[in-house]
């Protein structure tokens, strides 16, 4: 959850304004770095505040395991709790990384992707598992690998995950957070004709840079050859570690090779996605603060839109190494 400290920090957000939209005293609270505010607080203050909570679909896609994939669409459909939005987090990736990582192993009678894909309307809602986090869970299995006989089909890559998309929002929910496989086949192809924004993480090693090029070209190709119109594509530069000379030549490279899509900050490296994999939980449980904790609060700002008073003004190659 927020703080209260933490909702004061987002631009606009007052005491007046917690005070008369959610009905918040902050002078009422003794710590305002320990008090904590629960999410439709925060969210009638950010809905005053002009933040956008109109339903869209964030993919987290590479051609490269090892990225930090399924840590960043985890923990990014965590944090978006917090800020008030309702996710649903589809794992399509057949190892069922994302949904060990919350702590979850569908039984052989669960549904996952592949058993709803046809009649989301009908089948979808029973498959959700609702998640102590707040999160929506579609869990995967090594079902989900039989989607690329499933969906040879051009028209139904197309399709599939977008009508499961709709069917998610036509729901309760306005997130649909969606960890791809890391490979380029059927689940990724629908998933590319869904999203409105694609987050493709990366780390320093060469194979994972050839990766973000191979990614966008075919983002691009599958948006042309389906008539649609190219999601907003995002690189996320993961495991940064200041102490090497690798990692300031990658972040260089790709500041000047990716403008536009690159997200400032970068994720530094830290043992805490380690610790907190090992109790199935994130970097946000508790009130613990971590370089984790911060550099992927303000990825989650960034991607819902959420600005905060006080600027980001510690530049990525100059802040503190491993934690």
């Amino acid at each position: 959850m927020l703080s209260y400290s933490e909702l004061l920090n987002i631009e606009g957000a007052t005491p007046d304004l917690l005070a008369g939209v959610a009905d918040i005293d902050t002078a009422a609270q003794v710590d305002l770095d320990q008090s904590e505010l629960n999410p439709s607080q925060v969210r009638s203050v950010l809905e005053a505040n002009g933040v956008d909570f109109s339903p869209r679909v964030i993919a987290f896609a590479s051609l490269k395991g090892g990225t930090g994939k399924t840590t960043s669409s985890v923990t990014t459909a965590v944090r978006a709790v917090d800020y008030g939005f309702r996710p649903c987090l589809l794992d399509l990736d057949s190892q069922g990384s994302a949904s060990l990582a919350l702590g979850v192993m569908p039984k052989d009678d669960d549904d996952v992707f592949v058993d709803i894909w046809q009649k989301p309307s009908e089948s979808l809602p029973r498959a959700l598992i609702e998640h102590s986090s707040g999160v929506s869970l579609l869990p995967s299995s090594l079902d989900n690998s039989l989607l690329d006989v499933q969906l040879v089909n051009p028209s139904a890559q197309k399709s599939a995950v977008r009508e499961v998309c709709s069917t998610v929002t036509r729901e309760r929910y306005d997130l649909v957070v969606i960890d791809c496989p890391p490979s380029l086949g059927t689940a990724v192809i629908s998933t590319i004709c869904a999203a409105d924004v694609i987050v493709i993480p990366t780390n320093s090693d060469r194979f994972s840079l050839k990766a973000v090029e191979l990614t966008i070209q075919e983002i691009n190709a599958i948006c042309e050859t389906f008539g649609l119109i190219s999601p907003s594509i995002r690189v996320l530069f993961t495991k940064f570690d200041k102490r090497l000379r690798l990692a300031h030549d990658t972040l260089e490279f790709l500041s000047a090779r990716y403008p536009a899509e690159l997200i400032s900050p970068s994720i530094r490296t830290s043992s805490e996605y380690a610790k907190q994999l090992e109790v199935q939980k994130t970097v946000f449980a508790g009130r613990k603060k971590s370089v984790a904790r911060e550099d992927y609060d303000r990825l989650v700002r960034e991607l819902l839109g959420v600005k905060v008073k006080i600027a980001d003004d510690s530049p990525t190659d100059t802040r503190s190494g491993v934690f």
